[in-house]
């Protein structure tokens, strides 16, 4: 094993554990049946539900059996986000773990540390007979990084834990009490081919964005593929005449698209304008984009001659839509413009067999922003024949300004390591919303050690800060006597 020498041992044990199953969300039967087997191997109660969700139940250590239970929370499924040169296959191929230096990456892929470092954490916790803690029940969701299903599928009378730590934050010294709430919101524009003469296929394709999470980087004003694609096509059509073939962009509707591309047919006596505008069309936006995105590139490649395209009025519609989708910050928290209150990310643009699909999620810690948010979005589908309707609804999970559990984390904090631990909401969506919405009352925090560019193939995560972020969990269940 590769991480075998690396403190804490039984947490990197774990990590690499769960790093040689596929776990991509909605593929989970693997994992889940893993983590069934460990809390049984253990001794431990396990349950595994009708949603693959996990629920192991330890038994409080001496002294501490009429201490308020704990939840040790996590999921088990991770974004699936590869470099176009790497041939790996998420349904079946062990994550190919790289060490460099003080991190853990992967080898062109996700890592899957969001949240594998939380589960692994869980279940050293779990076999070390000599922590001293409160009854704890590690409960490791399903679909966590697409509709929340494991945790809104969870039943509320489960769980006897009155506090909940949840591990799926991404920074050291930052205590996350409170994150926004959210929903997908799919159109459907409908698809018309027609039969054309004397074209030629073109493909354009917009690469080499950074992308990330579209939470936690949605404020980095970082490139949306399928924004700057869509402005390609704006500028294009409105100087000569072009028809669309297919359009693809993003992959997770949780991640900034990082890769985008079109088919488009132009007349075959027009390829030399076509190659003119095209070429100040690049300039243009590689010039927008010099500092924010470095590694942009903008490629063109003609094709055989093309006997059918869309009718005319789909690329217009197509072109209006995305234009007047908001993608990025929508508002700020009000009297603290550091922190995102809604944003929306155009995730996913695709051409399917009856409709070119589009998906935009959206974020707001105010269910009053997240529907005027949604209402902007809407004027823009309203104006053409596109249909749409809304999913992956999940709750905001509220600031609570008198938690016991968040004052005793931020003191030990102090203690630990002589420096202030920061108190935060954050733009992410988070599953504690969920769990304080089944279990009212449930006095929650969530920490985590420093995980950097999660959702994309650079993702890595700090081999000290994992150390650090352990060694506090377990004194922090020391302290909840």
């Amino acid at each position: 094993m590769k991480l075998e020498n690396i403190e804490p041992k039984r947490v990197f044990y774990y990590f690499e554990k769960l790093s040689q199953i596929p776990r991509g969300s909605g593929n989970e039967k693997g994992v889940s049946d893993y983590l069934k087997s460990v809390g049984e191997e253990l001794g431990l109660e396990t349950i595994q539900d009708e949603f693959l969700n996990i629920i192991i139940k330890k038994p409080a250590s001496p002294g501490y059996e009429n201490s308020e239970g704990v939840i040790i929370q996590g999921h088990m499924d991770m974004v699936c986000e590869k470099e176009d040169n790497i041939p790996h296959d998420f349904t079946k191929d062990p994550i190919d773990l790289i060490i460099e230096g003080d991190y853990i990456k992967a080898n062109g892929t996700t890592l899957g540390a969001d949240n594998g470092i939380a589960v692994a954490m869980g279940l050293a916790v779990l076999e070390d007979k000599s922590l001293e803690h409160p009854y704890i029940e590690l409960v490791v969701t399903t679909s966590e990084e697409t509709e929340m299903n494991g945790a809104l599928g969870l039943s509320k009378d489960l769980l006897k834990g009155k506090r909940l730590l949840n591990i799926d934050s991404e920074e050291e010294g930052i205590l996350t009490t409170g994150s926004a709430g959210g929903e997908l919101i799919e159109v459907n524009l409908p698809l018309e081919y027609e039969k054309i003469s004397n074209c030629t296929e073109v493909e354009i394709e917009v690469r080499g964005l950074m992308g990330g999470h579209s939470g936690m980087e949605i404020h980095k004003n970082r490139g949306n593929s399928n924004k700057i694609l869509n402005s390609i096509l704006k500028k294009l059509k409105d100087s000569m005449v072009i028809r669309l073939i297919s359009i693809e962009g993003g992959t997770k509707d949780n991640a900034i698209p990082r890769q985008s591309k079109a088919k488009i047919a132009v007349f075959s006596n027009e390829l030399p304008l076509f190659e003119e505008k095209m070429e100040e069309i690049k300039s243009n936006i590689l010039d927008k984009y010099r500092f924010s995105e470095p590694e942009i590139e903008i490629v063109v490649t003609k094709r055989s001659l093309a006997s059918q395209a869309l009718k005319k009025n789909v690329l217009d519609e197509l072109v209006t839509l995305l234009d007047g989708i908001l993608t990025g910050v929508f508002s700020w928290i009000p009297g603290n413009e550091d922190i995102v209150e809604s944003s929306s990310n155009l995730a996913i643009v695709k051409t399917e067999d009856e409709n070119i699909t589009i998906q935009t999620s959206t974020r707001s810690s105010s269910k009053e922003k997240l529907l005027e948010l949604r209402e902007r979005i809407l004027d823009a589908v309203r104006g053409t024949s596109a249909k749409y309707s809304i999913g992956n609804q999940y709750p905001e999970w509220e600031y609570n300004p008198k938690s016991k559990l968040r004052d005793t984390a931020l003191e030990l904090y102090k203690e630990m390591f002589g420096k202030e631990m920061e108190s935060t909401v954050i733009h992410a969506g988070l599953e504690c919303g969920v769990f304080a919405e089944k279990y009212p009352g449930l006095d929650i925090i969530s920490f985590g050690p420093n995980i950097y560019d999660v959702h994309t193939p650079m993702e890595k995560l700090s081999i000290s800060s994992t150390e650090r972020t352990y060694r506090y969990l377990v004194e922090l269940l020391k302290r909840l006597k």
